[in-house]
């Protein structure tokens, strides 16, 4: 579960040197480099995992689960980490419609789905 704090993303925007509004408009166009995507998925598991907290992968093993789960699965869970950030983490309560799956907006499943 990714969840958004101001000092996460204080943290995330530092370690990436770009503003997490750009990055957010990217995944929505599914237009962000597999670097830039490798190294956004690294800084929010280390900011802003909460379950488990502050959580750390090599760059090859993450890189390797952003493969095996799909790059476009991985944008999905991250672009609904920053509208978490940019509506307050309540986008769907405010927009009166239920989560998808009955997830918050960022939490994943644990298992790969069968």
């Amino acid at each position: 579960v990714l969840r958004p704090s101001f000092g996460a993303i204080c943290e995330i925007e530092d370690a990436l040197g770009a503003n997490l509004f750009e990055l957010g408009r990217k995944l929505e166009r599914a237009e962000i480099p597999a670097q830039e995507l490798l190294g956004f998925a690294q800084a929010c598991l280390a900011h802003a995992c909460v379950s488990p907290p502050g959580r750390t992968l090599e760059r090859e093993k993450l890189g390797e689960l952003i493969v095996a789960e799909g790059a476009l699965e991985v944008i999905a869970a991250l672009a609904k980490f920053c509208q978490a950030y940019a509506f307050g983490g309540e986008a769907e309560k405010k927009a009166g419609a239920a989560p998808e799956g009955g997830r918050s907006a960022t939490e994943r499943p644990t298992s790969a789905p069968t």
